[in-house]
């Protein structure tokens, strides 16, 4: 498997661990399978030197876990582990929301033009880029807090939650499922400056997708 063209010979390690990170949160890489350094470094075109760099930086974030003696595996699920995931995830964003300043008409307008480009790309069942934008949107909203070290944390968090959501599939057309990744009444409680229902419909759209996740796992016996 390629990198779909994407040439990264000279990449930095942060810049493979994005790639990777992206890879096993849609599902490409199967819990406990092997993370191979020479085919990884093939596959990204680069030397082996930022791809085992990536994976260690991967392995302290919880992704990945590491045998010195046999290398690199994609972290196995855990129910467990999920639930204290999202429960930090609660506590913290909650946290950078209830800070926030309200956003101005022109970052209103580009909260709109991305949650347009989500449902477009849910449309075409592009999984991958979807996330990619999915998380870009939610940092946008975070980064309205000056609680700058939280939007960190949190989007550390968001990674070790989002490779989980490989379980649930994406909804291509209307339903239930389809509206908990909606931005609509996100950027309405925004543009309203209603605290209150921004984090009632945060809160919500995280506990759907926790429940979600969470039946998967127990269904699998994870």
């Amino acid at each position: 498997m390629r990198s779909s063209g994407t040439e990264v010979a000279d990449a930095v390690p942060s810049v493979v661990a994005s790639k990777l990170r992206t890879l096993i949160a849609c599902g490409n890489y199967a819990p406990g399978m092997r993370l191979g350094q020479s085919e990884l470094a093939e596959q990204f075109e680069a030397s082996r030197v930022p791809v085992r760099e990536a994976l260690k930086l991967l392995s302290a974030e919880g992704i990945v876990d590491h045998d010195p003696n046999r290398g690199f595996f994609v972290a196995r699920f855990s129910s467990e582990e999920a639930k204290q995931y999202f429960r930090l995830r609660d506590m913290i964003e909650d946290e950078l929301l209830a800070s926030i300043r309200w956003p101005t008409k022109q970052e209103l307008v580009e909260f709109r033009r991305r949650a347009q480009d989500l449902e477009d790309l849910l449309n075409q069942g592009n999984r991958a880029e979807w996330w990619n934008q999915h998380q870009q949107f939610h940092l946008m909203l975070f980064n309205l807090s000056p609680l700058k070290i939280m939007v960190r944390e949190a989007m550390r968090y968001w990674s070790l939650t989002d490779r989980y959501r490989a379980l649930v599939s994406l909804p291509r057309r209307d339903s239930a499922e389809r509206r908990i990744v909606n931005k609509a009444d996100l950027i309405d409680a925004l543009e309203a400056n209603r605290m209150r229902d921004l984090l009632n419909v945060r809160a919500a759209r995280r506990q759907a997708f926790e429940q979600a996740v969470l039946e998967v796992l127990q269904d699998r016996g994870f």
